[in-house]
């Protein structure tokens, strides 16, 4: 009920201990066949974050945060389900867990923001994403002051049905 997309951080640093936890908390998440099909890459130089933010169609919010977590998928790892695996078993496995991971942050209060805005190619070069690998999501990890108001969920009623669509 907390978890807010955070858009202001600071460089405070994260102990290892909390991104310990918080990344223990995304590998806990169930993915099909339990493949597991990615790979987390946590990004704390400088430079490499801002050339991150630059590569998510200049979001400069990002190079605030102290550190900078991508998930890459392997294609092949994914494909132990064919078609289906690659485009979409794979994916399901990275929201799953970047949403533990997002869940497990809040809890000890630090701040994410999920971002599908980006260059992948230019993220797979600056992460070093061996050939197979696609980059597929990312996140802000750190502290913020300034945690955004809420934004009330759409109405139950236009959005949950039972036993049919109606």
């Amino acid at each position: 009920m907390r978890r807010r997309s955070v858009r202001s951080y600071s460089k405070k640093q994260v102990p290892k201990e909390v991104l310990d936890k918080v990344l223990e908390a995304a590998l806990l998440a169930p993915s099909a066949g339990d493949i597991h099909p990615y790979k987390i890459v946590v990004v704390t130089d400088e430079d490499k974050i801002r050339r991150i933010a630059e590569a998510a169609l200049n979001q400069t919010f990002i190079a605030q945060a102290p550190i900078v977590i991508v998930y890459l998928v392997s294609v092949e790892e994914a494909s132990a389900y064919g078609k289906r695996g690659v485009e979409l078993y794979s994916l399901l496995d990275v929201g799953a867990s970047m949403e533990n991971l997002m869940l497990a942050a809040t809890s000890l209060g630090l701040s994410t923001c999920w971002i599908g805005a980006f260059d992948e190619r230019r993220v797979e070069e600056i992460v070093k994403a061996p050939r197979g690998y696609r980059a597929v999501s990312l996140t802000p990890l750190g502290y913020s002051d300034h945690i955004p108001r809420a934004i009330p969920p759409p109405p139950k009623s236009e959005k949950i049905y039972y036993d049919e669509f109606r």
